[in-house]
């Protein structure tokens, strides 16, 4: 744990985000974007940075840090 998340958890209440994979597959992600890794969730990180990138978007316009 690094000491900023440390420091963070000793005088913050830090509220995480949720269900991720639920997130991505809301977006409908195609056989293409898993380059043959059906339900690999992490290869969309490079095929798909936009759909990362509103799921993380989406939580913190909810509150999570």
């Amino acid at each position: 744990m690094s000491s900023l998340l440390r420091d963070r958890l000793g005088t913050h209440i830090l509220v995480a985000d949720g269900a991720m994979g639920t997130m991505l597959q809301a977006h409908e992600p195609t056989d293409a974007d898993f380059e043959g890794n059906l339900g690999c969730n992490e290869i969309l990180n490079v095929t798909r940075p936009d759909i990362i990138a509103d799921v993380h978007a989406k939580y913190l316009a909810a509150g999570a840090d």
